[in-house]
């Protein structure tokens, strides 16, 4: 095989190598920008988590109290 022939297909394998690549690449940001979305919302539902509880109890307790007011002669 002349040795233009093994350049040409080197060439050829290298181009679709760094297609491969910049594939490769793209699919990793938009992984990335996914994954800092997630995080994100993650933050934000344990944000509200924390908030939540203490306000259920209160109104918890205060349907309970209001709920043994009406119970109770």
């Amino acid at each position: 095989m002349p040795d233009n022939e093994r350049i040409d297909r080197l060439l050829e394998s290298l181009a679709r190598v760094s297609v491969q690549l910049e594939t490769l690449r793209v699919s990793l940001s938009a992984v990335h920008q996914d994954l800092q979305d997630h995080e994100q919302r993650l933050r934000i539902v344990e944000q509200w988590k924390h908030k939540l509880a203490p306000i259920l109890a209160a109104l918890l307790f205060v349907a309970g109290a209001i709920v043994s007011a009406v119970v109770s002669p």
